[in-house]
C-alpha cells in the first residue's frame, strides 16, 4: 500500500522527480526517506500555481489536482489522462485506481485556415498498421491485432473532445467494437470528438458485430470522411445528446455549429453519424441505428457522396428530428430498412434519396457500381425485406434541388404530407407495380409552399439562428415572363406507375426565389429574383382520389422564431387560379376521381384516362369560365374540374 503523503513532501517529491533540484533543497527540511519520493511519485498531488510537464507516459496509483494546477505535455505532444481505462479531461479533484497519463504525438487535423484540431484517439490505425504513437492505448482495453484486422478494443471515454477509433489510411478490419463515450464533442463537421472515423481516400474500413454509444453534444457516434469507404456490419450505434456551454448562440457556421437548425422545424444538438467529404461511401448493413435528436444518417460538407441502409432500422426516439439528410449531390439509398422518425423522414436539400427492397439483383448491382465489397456469399445471405418510412411529419421535405425514387413495397406512413416541398425544384417517381403505398394522416400527398426558413442573422462573425419567418401580407403578383402552362427546368415533376392514391396534392409556391442566401462568408452579393414553379404530375396505369390544385396557403402561426420550430411548414390551403404556380395533369390509362374542386392550367387525357366524380355526383370541367363537354385531348387556360 502507498504511504500517504503530507502536502509538504508532495511538492518535494514531485519536484525530485522532475529533476527540479533547485526547488527540492530549497525546501528540504532533511532526508527523504525512499519510500516517501517512490510513494510521491505513483501519487503526485499539484497545488494550486503548479503545472507538470509529463515528459513520458506514466502510470500512477492516484493523482490530486487542485484548482489552478495544470498537466501538460511536451512541446510536439498531447496528453491523454485515463482512469481504470476511461478517458477523462483532467479537472480539479482526487484520482484513484489504474492511472495512465498517456504522452503521444500531437496530430493535428486542419479544418480551415482559421481553426484546427488537437486530434487524441484511443487507437489510430493507417497503412502501417497501429500507431502507438498517436494512440492513448490505456483507453482502448486490449486491442488486438492480425495483419489488417482489429479485435477487442473496449474504447471508453469520459472527457471531451476525444475520439475513440480513427481510419486514417489502408483497409481494414474491426471486429467486435466496444465503443461508449460521454462528454461534449468539439466539430463534427471534422468528425473532432467522434467515436468511430474513417478518413482519406485510401481508407476502406469494415467494421463488424460493434456496439457504439455516445452522450453529448457534437459527439458523433460514426464519421465517414475524406473520400473513404465505411461499411459497417450487424452492429448498433445510438446517440444520445448532451447540454451546451451557457454562451453558445445557435448558429449554421460550418465548425461552428453544435446544434440542429431550428429552421428545419427540428431540435437536437448531436447527429448519430455523419458523412462528410467528396466522394465518400457509407454504408450500414443489417445495423440498428438511433438518436435521441437532430438526425440519425446525416450527409455534410461533401459532394457527391453515397449513403446505404440496407436492412437497417433507423430511429429517432427525441420530440423532433430526421431519418437522413441528402446534399451536395449526394444519393442516399434506402434498401429493406425500417425508419421510424418523429418529424421528416429524410431532408433533401441538393440530392437524391432511392427507396426500396434489399433484393439481390439491387444489392448486387450497388456492390459493383460503389465497390462495397461484399461477395456473392454475403449478398445472397442479406434478408430480402421492403423499406417502410414512420414520419410524424413528412416522409420528405426538400427545400433544394430533390429528386426521390420510391420501388418496390415500400411504405410511406405520415403524419401531415407526404412531400412537403419548400420553392425547390422537385422530381418524384414512383413504381407501385409492386405495391409501393403512400398513406397520410392529413389525406395531403403533396405540399408545395415557398420556403420558409427565414435564414441566419450576422452575429460576431456567425450565421446565427436568430432570424423569425412572417407571413407575406402583399398580394401574389404574376411574374413578368413566367409560363403557367409551360414546362420548365426548375418545375416539380411527380410520375407516378401502376399506384393507387388517395389524397390531395397543392401547388401553393408563390413565387420561388433564386439566387441571394448566405454563404460562408455572410449574404449572398446576388440579389435574389422571383420565378415561378409549376407542379407536372402524370399518371400512368394509375388511380388518383383526391383534388390536385394551384393554391394559396397560410402558416398556422403568422409569425415563427426559434421557439416556434414546429409551427413551420404546417398551413392550410385555399384552392384557386395559378399565379406563378400552374398545374399541369396528364393521364395515361388511369382514372382521377375528382373530390374538390381542381384548378389547373393544363390537362392532357390520352385516349384510355378517365375523369370522375365521387359516386353519385357530376363532374363539371371549365376552360377559362366557360363550360365544356369532357373528352380525351389537351386543355389548356384557367381549367376547373369539379364534382357537382
Amino acid at each position: 500500500m502507498a504511504l500517504a503523503m503530507t502536502p509538504r513532501f508532495s511538492t518535494l517529491a514531485l519536484a525530485l522527480w522532475l529533476g527540479l533540484s533547485t526547488v527540492a533543497q530549497a525546501q528540504m527540511p532533511g532526508p527523504v526517506p525512499p519510500e516517501a519520493i517512490a510513494a510521491a511519485r505513483l501519487n503526485p498531488r499539484l497545488a494550486a500555481g503548479e503545472a507538470w510537464i509529463v515528459p513520458q507516459t506514466t502510470e500512477l496509483q492516484s493523482l490530486t489536482l487542485a484548482a489552478g494546477s495544470a498537466l501538460a505535455a511536451p512541446p510536439g505532444k498531447s496528453l491523454t489522462l485515463s482512469v481504470d481505462g476511461v478517458e477523462t479531461t483532467p479537472r480539479p479533484g482526487r484520482y484513484q485506481g489504474r492511472i495512465v497519463l498517456t504522452i503521444s504525438d500531437r496530430h493535428e487535423v486542419v479544418f480551415s485556415p482559421l481553426q484546427s484540431h488537437p486530434f487524441r484517439q484511443a487507437v489510430l490505425l493507417d497503412e502501417r498498421g497501429l500507431d502507438p504513437a498517436r494512440s492513448a492505448l490505456a483507453a482502448a482495453g486490449a486491442p488486438r491485432v492480425q495483419g489488417r484486422t482489429l479485435a477487442g478494443a473496449h474504447i471508453r471515454s469520459a472527457g471531451e473532445n476525444f475520439n475513440g477509433l480513427l481510419a486514417a489510411g489502408g483497409d481494414w478490419t474491426v471486429q467486435g467494437l466496444q465503443l461508449d463515450m460521454s462528454g461534449n464533442g468539439g466539430n463534427d463537421f471534422a468528425g473532432y470528438g467522434a467515436g468511430l472515423m474513417s478518413d482519406g481516400a485510401r481508407t476502406r474500413l469494415v467494421v463488424d458485430g460493434a456496439r457504439i454509444r455516445t452522450h453529448g453534444a457534437v459527439r458523433t457516434a460514426v464519421v465517414a470522411g475524406g473520400g473513404s469507404h465505411l461499411l459497417v456490419r450487424d452492429s448498433r450505434i445510438d446517440a444520445l445528446g448532451g447540454t451546451l456551454p451557457p454562451d453558445y448562440v445557435s448558429n449554421v457556421t460550418p465548425g461552428e455549429m453544435k446544434d440542429a437548425p431550428w429552421m428545419l422545424g427540428i431540435r437536437g444538438n448531436n447527429r448519430a453519424t455523419n458523412l462528410l467529404g467528396d466522394r465518400t461511401v457509407a454504408t450500414y448493413l443489417r445495423s440498428d441505428l438511433a438518436a435521441d435528436g437532430w438526425g440519425v444518417l446525416s450527409v455534410d460538407a461533401s459532394q457527391n457522396a453515397h449513403l446505404n441502409a440496407i436492412a437497417s432500422t433507423v430511429t429517432l426516439r427525441g420530440e423532433s428530428g430526421y431519418g437522413s439528410y441528402a446534399i451536395g449531390n449526394s444519393t442516399n439509398r434506402f434498401l429493406g430498412t425500417t425508419m421510424d422518425v418523429p418529424t421528416h423522414g429524410i431532408i433533401i436539400t441538393g440530392g437524391h434519396a432511392v427507396f426500396g427492397a434489399s433484393r439481390p439483383d439491387v444489392l448486387a448491382a450497388l456492390d459493383r457500381e460503389l465497390a462495397l465489397g461484399l461477395g456473392a456469399a454475403e449478398l445472397a445471405a442479406i434478408p430480402l425485406r421492403q423499406s417502410v418510412v414512420r414520419a410524424g411529419r413528412h416522409a420528405v421535405m426538400s427545400w433544394g434541388d430533390a429528386t426521390v425514387q420510391v420501388r418496390d413495397a415500400t411504405v410511406f406512413e405520415t403524419g401531415d404530407a407526404v412531400f412537403l416541398n419548400k420553392g425547390a425544384t422537385l422530381t418524384v417517381d414512383v413504381d407501385g407495380s409492386q405495391g409501393a403505398q403512400l398513406r397520410s394522416a392529413t389525406g395531403v400527398i403533396l405540399q408545395a409552399i415557398d420556403n420558409d426558413d427565414p435564414g441566419p442573422v450576422m452575429r460576431n462573425g456567425l450565421m446565427a439562428n436568430l432570424g423569425v419567418w412572417r407571413e407575406p401580407t402583399e398580394p401574389v403578383r404574376p411574374v413578368p415572363g413566367f409560363d403557367n402552362t409551360a414546362e420548365h427546368p426548375t418545375d416539380m415533376r411527380l410520375r407516378f406507375t401502376k399506384t393507387t392514391l388517395n389524397g390531395d396534392f397543392y401547388n401553393a409556391i408563390r413565387a420561388r426565389q433564386i439566387g441571394g442566401g448566405f454563404g460562408p462568408d455572410g449574404p449572398s452579393p446576388e440579389p435574389p429574383r422571383p420565378y415561378g414553379a409549376n407542379l407536372l404530375l402524370t399518371l400512368q396505369d394509375s388511380t388518383l382520389t383526391g383534388v390536385v390544385s394551384a393554391a394559396s396557403a397560410r402558416h398556422l402561426k403568422a409569425e415563427i422564431g426559434p421557439a416556434d420550430h414546429a409551427w413551420l411548414g404546417r398551413v392550410t390551403n385555399t384552392v384557386g387560379p395559378a399565379i406563378n404556380n400552374g398545374v399541369i395533369v396528364r393521364l395515361q390509362r388511369s382514372t382521377w376521381t375528382v373530390t374538390g374542386p381542381s384548378h389547373l392550367t393544363v390537362l392532357d387525357l390520352a385516349d384510355g384516362a378517365r375523369l370522375q366524380a365521387p359516386a353519385g355526383r357530376r363532374l363539371r370541367l371549365s376552360v377559362d369560365g366557360r363550360e365544356v363537354p369532357l373528352r380525351a385531348g389537351r386543355y389548356t387556360g384557367h381549367i376547373v374540374v369539379e364534382p357537382v
